[in-house]
Parts: C-alpha cells; sequence; structure tokens
C-alpha cells in the first residue's frame, strides 16, 4: 500500500541585525511541538546582516538564506518574507518575527485546525513587553484595550501561518504597500476569503522600545495606513480607542504629501 506523503511546513524567520534576540527565538521555535503528520524545516533569512546573527544561528544548527540586497518592494520586511518563501518548500508556511521569544509549545496544534474553509491566514495573539515598567504598563492597557475595540483588530503577521498555494493563487504579495500582513489580508478579503486571528494563542515579543522610537513607529504605521487606503475613520477610531494617537498624525502628514505632490 503506497504510503501517503506527509506535508511540509516552512517556518521563516526574517532577521536584520538581531543578534541580541535571535537565540531565544530559535529556542522557542525549536521546542514547539509539531504535528506527527508533518515534517517541519527551519530558515533564517539573514536579511543584510551585519552582527553577530548569522553566527548565533548556525550555531544552533539552523539552516541560513542569505540576503544581501535591497530589492524593489516597498517594505524590507515584505522582500524578506517573499524571499524565504521562494527559497522554501513548505506546502504550509510559518512566519516568525525574530522578536517573539517566548512560544507555547502547543501554538501549531492549535492554529492549523483554524486554518481551513474560507479562513487562508491565522495568526496567535501577540504580547509587547521591553523591561521598562512603565512601557509595559502602556502596552498591558493596549492588550486590554484591544479586547474591547469596536472595529476589532487585525491579525498581525508576528506569528502567522497560512498555505504556500494561497500565495501563489493571489499573485504572491504587493511590491508597493508598506506592510506585508496588512497587503496580504486584503488580498485575500478581495478574493472572498478570511483571516482569523487566535485569542487564546498568545506569544510574547521583546521590543527595547523608547518613548521617541514607539512614536515614531506610530507615525510610520499612520503613514502605511494611508498608503493601503484605509479609510480615515476607521484610523481615527483605531488611535483613539487604542491609544495610539499618533498613529492619526502619520495618516494625515501622508495625506498631505501626496497632496502637495
Amino acid at each position: 500500500m503506497r504510503k501517503q506523503r506527509r506535508s511540509l511546513i516552512s517556518v521563516i524567520v526574517c532577521a536584520h541585525n538581531e543578534e541580541g534576540v535571535i537565540g531565544n527565538c530559535l529556542n522557542s521555535l525549536l521546542s514547539m511541538k509539531i504535528p506527527e503528520a508533518m515534517m517541519v524545516e527551519y530558515s533564517v533569512v539573514l536579511d543584510r546582516c551585519c552582527d553577530r546573527t548569522k553566527q548565533v544561528v548556525e550555531k544552533m544548527g539552523v539552516p541560513t538564506i542569505e540576503k544581501n540586497f535591497r530589492g524593489c518592494y516597498a517594505s524590507p520586511i515584505t522582500e524578506a518574507v517573499a524571499y524565504g518563501i521562494k527559497n522554501t518548500k513548505g506546502d504550509l508556511i510559518l512566519v516568525c518575527d525574530a522578536d517573539i521569544q517566548e512560544i507555547p509549545q502547543d501554538a501549531l496544534l492549535r492554529l492549523l485546525p483554524c486554518l481551513n474553509g474560507k479562513v487562508k491566514r491565522v495568526s496567535s495573539e501577540v504580547k509587547t513587553r521591553s523591561g521598562k515598567w512603565w512601557l509595559d504598563f502602556l502596552f498591558w492597557l493596549k492588550d486590554i484595550n484591544s479586547k474591547i475595540t469596536p472595529l476589532g483588530v487585525k491579525p498581525r503577521g508576528a506569528f502567522t501561518v497560512f498555505e504556500r498555494q494561497t500565495v501563489e493563487q493571489i499573485g504572491g504579495f504587493d511590491p508597493n504597500k508598506p506592510t506585508w500582513d496588512t497587503a496580504f489580508d486584503l488580498k485575500l478579503e478581495a478574493w472572498g476569503w478570511e483571516v482569523k486571528r487566535v485569542r487564546d494563542v498568545v506569544v510574547t515579543e521583546r521590543r527595547n522600545f523608547t518613548t521617541s522610537r514607539l512614536i515614531r513607529r506610530q507615525i510610520a504605521d499612520g503613514k502605511a495606513r494611508r498608503k493601503l487606503r484605509l479609510s480615515f475613520l476607521r484610523t481615527l477610531l483605531h488611535s483613539v480607542f487604542r491609544g495610539r494617537f499618533f498613529v492619526v498624525y502619520g495618516y494625515i502628514q501622508e495625506a498631505w504629501r501626496e497632496k502637495i505632490e
């Protein structure tokens, strides 16, 4: 009797100078349980790294995909994810940010059953921590707030699973968009498909934020929302209900730039 082919899942981590966090990220991924009916390949995309990220990854025995160029994509992250998918073979793709430091061992076992029917991308909940008590308090408030926001919260791309054939079917990622996950979701929704965030699967990311960096990040997110043509009303409500007030400032700034050019 012919044996059924086991599915292969490609676990892809994109890293740009992540020597301080990549070790914990990989330890968590390597400890994650894989369904018995699946095989797994781990890969780290070294996106123009000039620190010791490569040495840390190689010491852990994880294969690397070296990317020493900056192509035509508007977002370097989108470009790195696309390059990682191109250079792996899995039927399923799990993309994990290098900042993700804590992953439940059964995370994949609990996400995969949700990837069925019209649901074409499944994402975990992401909890952000910085190690600074006042920032962590703000992040904690954001976590609470996200559970009651009236417009809901779109799944992030920090720890997410989807099928390779889905990416191929929609024609890949849009190189002109500023974010890969939101642009991906917009394409999926245009095809009549859905994305899902699984709230009871929670991963933790560690970010070395300062106040100024946090503000710059929010402004950049606001500009990205404008480039993605998300509505001003939705952006305004997002800013108010999630306490990210500089997002709407970035949106207005980008809209003004478009008007005067």
